[in-house]
């Protein structure tokens, strides 16, 4: 029972209650893109909307109904309390502000929710691509594609994939300090290894979901927040991928570092990692 008594929800109708959640909060920022109002610079780089605002605020509202005792951390609002001992959604209502700012498809609505065990539930949702991924843990991670009209299906589990056959993503942090450098010197070093390619997508979540179904095969990134992380983080564990910190610790939810990789290719990605190393990013 929730603490104010209600019942909770069967582990199925969570999911379902949860896929609903992201589709209306993916509807809003697709109905939004190019027509956002004010846009509110948190820093020189780092941007916020009136849609960021307007999405959590609905999120958190769905979530105080359907999940009375649980807490939320969530980007623009910090933390909301929840029962003692309880769990805890991470919410990003807009995981990519600066490209929906600029018109760029790449951006995610994402959440997960962690439990005294680790995480539990996760969805992202890019609703200009149309892709909405869902996991459990335990029991995998689909992919449907609700505007296509295609239903979900379970993403396979990642084979062991190669350095040098690999497809990899990273990101770059909003504060512009010797984070970049050491981000531009890996990205140096993995070009060299030789990888295919390294993609700039500019929303973490995306990343690691991608990463989840076989679009990339490793990403890595230096500077993130959990809210980043945790959707994205679980879709990918249950698809297979190998998700830990820079430190190479499976922690319950990165941050501020990831390293996210099929397997095989996290030990190598960890090596060139480790070799390029200069000042820790905070």
């Amino acid at each position: 029972m929730h603490p104010d008594n209600r019942p909770c929800a069967a582990p199925d109708e969570e999911l379902a209650i949860l896929r609903r959640i992201a589709l209306d909060a993916g509807s809003v920022l697709l109905a939004s893109l190019g027509n956002f109002g004010n846009v509110e610079a948190k820093t020189a780089t780092e941007f916020v909307t009136d849609v960021d605002r307007r999405v959590e605020d609905q999120v958190l509202a769905a979530l105080a109904r359907h999940f009375p005792g649980d807490a939320v951390l969530a980007e623009e609002s910090g933390d909301h309390a929840g029962a003692a001992g309880g769990r805890t959604w991470y919410v990003d209502p807009l995981d990519g502000t600066t490209n929906f700012a600029h018109g760029h498809p790449i951006f995610s609505f994402s959440a997960g929710c962690a439990g005294p065990d680790g995480l539990e539930l996760a969805a992202v949702y890019l609703p200009y691509l149309d892709e909405l991924y869902l996991a459990r843990r335990g029991q995998g991670a689909t992919l449907e594609r609700p505007r296509w009209g295609e239903a979900a299906r379970p993403l396979p589990r990642r084979a062991p994939v190669e350095l040098t056959a690999s497809l990899l993503a990273t990101g770059f942090p909003y504060v512009r300090d010797h984070a970049v450098d050491r981000t531009l010197a890996a990205v140096g070093a993995l070009l060299k290894a030789p990888c295919h390619g390294i993609r700039r997508g500019g929303s973490a979540a995306a990343d690691l979901v991608h990463v989840a179904a076989g679009k990339m095969d490793g990403y890595f990134e230096l500077r993130l927040r959990r809210w980043d992380t945790a959707g994205g983080t679980l879709v990918a564990r249950e698809a297979g991928v190998v998700v830990t910190d820079l430190a190479g610790v499976a922690v319950d939810v990165p941050s501020p570092t990831v390293v996210a990789a099929a397997p095989g290719l996290h030990a190598q990605m960890m090596a060139v990692l480790a070799a390029t190393a200069g000042p820790e990013a905070g």
